[in-house]
């Protein structure tokens, strides 16, 4: 055989390989797969995967917590804040979006002996967002149902004829009795490799985080109403890895569009 004949031979072969190499196939991935890789670059940098693919895109706005932070190397977190942002906030009851009235004081982290600034809301604020679209006033808000929501539990929300499903999943290490504030006991569980699933009026069950590990503490909701204003729930949740963490993401449907934020500070000493 030439070397002509053996080149052509050898050209078919590869061509033949790769029409018929499952990488080549482009159809029927399934959305969360997709959306899984997207997120592995979130997931590298902490333990929370977002893993919705619209997730953490900050230029569709910013949500953040109203606390204390500490001054890293002249880095302030708090330099984004103006009048522009809306405040998320409850008043008997009821939760209500308006441009944030609050100020900002300066003052000292003894515990990581650096320069702090407190932002102080004058009113009971849950959130600032910076989220374009959103409109001041009321926003319809429902009643929580079971806060924290352990592995193999669900909780079921009605809202303008649409069922909504979070369910939990993962690995409980460890369970004990532990008594709150106000003499009440319940169990609580050391949780691992956790998710949470959520099915929107019976459409496929899609994941709006994962979490490695929880160190002494773990997820809760702490708001579930319609903040955009397009008819479908929102979501915010507290989600720290530790107890040395406050965070909170929030959910929004975004007329079905879904984005996830996403606001963390370390208190750590």
């Amino acid at each position: 055989m030439n070397s002509y004949s053996a080149l052509t031979l050898l050209f078919g072969l590869l061509f033949i390989q790769a029409c018929h190499s499952p990488t080549t196939k482009k159809d029927d991935t399934p959305i969360d797969s997709v959306a899984t890789k997207e997120s592995s670059s979130l997931m590298s940098k902490d333990s929370t995967g977002l893993l919705l693919s619209a997730a953490a895109d900050s230029s569709k706005g910013q949500i953040f917590l109203v606390r204390s932070y500490r001054i890293w190397e002249k880095e302030d977190p708090t330099a984004v804040l103006n009048k522009d942002w809306f405040d998320l906030y409850e008043r008997e009851g009821k939760y209500y979006l308006e441009k944030v009235d609050y100020e900002i004081k300066d003052s000292y982290d003894e515990c990581a002996q650096v320069p702090s600034k407190n932002v102080e809301s004058k009113r009971n604020s849950l959130l600032f967002l910076n989220i374009k679209g959103l409109k001041p006033g009321a926003v319809e808000n429902m009643k929580i149902n079971h806060s924290e929501i352990w592995p193999k539990e669900s909780v079921e929300y009605n809202f303008k004829k649409q069922r909504i499903v979070l369910k939990g999943l993962g690995d409980i290490k460890s369970t004990e009795v532990q008594t709150d504030e106000k003499g009440h006991e319940k169990l609580f569980h050391e949780v691992a490799h956790y998710k949470l699933n959520a099915t929107f009026g019976g459409a496929k069950e899609i994941t709006l985080f994962q979490k490695d590990q929880y160190d002494h503490i773990f997820m809760s909701t702490r708001f579930v109403g319609d903040i955009d204003r397009d008819g479908q729930l929102d979501f915010i949740f507290s989600n720290p890895g530790n107890y040395e963490e406050e965070a909170l993401l929030l959910f929004l449907s975004n007329g079905g569009r879904p984005l996830i934020f996403e606001a963390n500070e370390q208190f750590d000493c």
